[in-house]
């Protein structure tokens, strides 16, 4: 087995990561941090720049699904920066999101863990 980790870029072997910020967000939104969004590729770009000057290698942008991940911009922010960008997925706590919404997707994100021989 060969260990990889998944970039927006694609995969990359473990030694290619550099210094490592394993949690931040790039871009995010949610009304329940009024005056706290960040939703600005170019500010984006200019934070993961100063970032690689200071020898960052990647970043982990933890903005879950939901809360304006703009997942569609983070390959162009991680090829103009140079730092490799790691998204994350998921959901934060359930109060900032709309319940039917909440509940059109809980099946499908929920996966049961059940104790096998190989998990004890």
């Amino acid at each position: 087995m060969s260990l990889a980790i998944r970039t927006v870029l694609g995969d990359i072997p473990p030694e290619e990561l550099g210094t490592c910020d394993a949690h931040d967000h790039l871009v995010i939104g949610t009304p329940l941090l009024p005056c706290q969004e960040l939703d600005d590729a170019e500010a984006a770009l200019a934070e993961l720049t100063a970032f690689a000057a200071l020898g960052g290698g990647a970043v982990v942008q933890w903005t879950p699904w939901g809360m304006g991940p703009r997942a569609e911009e983070l390959p162009d922010l991680s090829r103009r920066s140079g730092v490799r960008v790691i998204s994350a997925t998921g959901l934060r706590q359930a109060r900032h999101y709309d319940h039917d919404e909440l509940e059109s997707v809980r099946d499908g994100l929920v996966i049961p863990f059940r104790r096998t021989a190989a998990a004890v």
